[in-house]
């Protein structure tokens, strides 16, 4: 079946805000005199709820942390990493191959609205998505299929004709329940984690051209649908 939309994940997928955030919160940890556990961060990827890194500061050192102080400084830092951030090797390209081939282009995250869309202005995108759907918009984040679908219906693209881009375990599981073919192409933290059976396992999306990535793709049936 051909592909006629591109579903984005953002956080990590378009732009690497994710590695910024283990960085700073690490270093939150290590000021603490104890070590994040990757496995235990990995968890808060991809939804909502996963993983709080202040909460489970806490539990590992036994009192109580600064959060006034640590969320001001953690906020400042994180910010200073995600601006220095290119987009994602590939990403370009899969657009303006997406545009020259009249293929439509979304955008599902478990990021809020404000973020996402704070993002993709700056980095000048946000007009080249047709919609941008975030946890804003539904009740159930990714493991859920709830965005991935609310975006196929923005653009009234059957879902079996959507091809989702993502770096989590959890956006991968959404978008097989929504019945949609996936490109998994994780993070750097990522490259050794479990990953749930995807069409496409790449370490970037530069690996292959748009016209190759479409061939492999194309060639195999998206997952039948199903819900949690």
């Amino acid at each position: 079946m051909p592909i006629h939309a591109f579903i984005f994940d953002f956080d990590g997928t378009i732009l690497d805000t994710e590695s910024q955030d283990f960085i700073v919160v690490s270093a939150m940890w290590q000021a603490h005199g104890v070590t994040l556990d990757l496995a235990e961060w990995r968890k808060g990827l991809g939804t909502v709820g996963g993983f709080d890194g202040y909460d489970a500061l806490e539990i590992a050192t036994g009192r109580p942390v600064d959060r006034a102080h640590w969320k001001a400084l953690n906020h400042e830092r994180y910010m200073e990493q995600c601006m220095a951030q290119a987009l994602r090797p590939g990403v370009v390209e899969l657009l303006d191959y997406a545009d020259a081939h009249n293929i439509t282009l979304a955008v599902g995250s478990s990021g809020d609205r404000a973020w996402v869309t704070k993002w993709l202005t700056h980095h000048q995108l946000i007009q080249r998505f047709a919609t941008v759907v975030t946890r804003d918009d539904v009740s159930q984040v990714k493991p859920s299929p709830e965005i991935f679908l609310l975006a196929a219906q923005n653009i009234a693209i059957n879902p079996a004709q959507c091809l989702v881009f993502e770096d989590s375990a959890h956006g991968a599981t959404a978008a097989a329940r929504a019945g949609m073919r996936c490109v998994a192409v994780p993070i750097p933290a990522l490259l050794d984690a479990w990953m749930p059976p995807v069409t496409i396992r790449l370490q970037s999306l530069a690996d292959l051209t748009p016209a190759q990535l479409l061939t492999q793709v194309q060639g195999q049936a998206p997952s039948a649908p199903h819900t949690m």
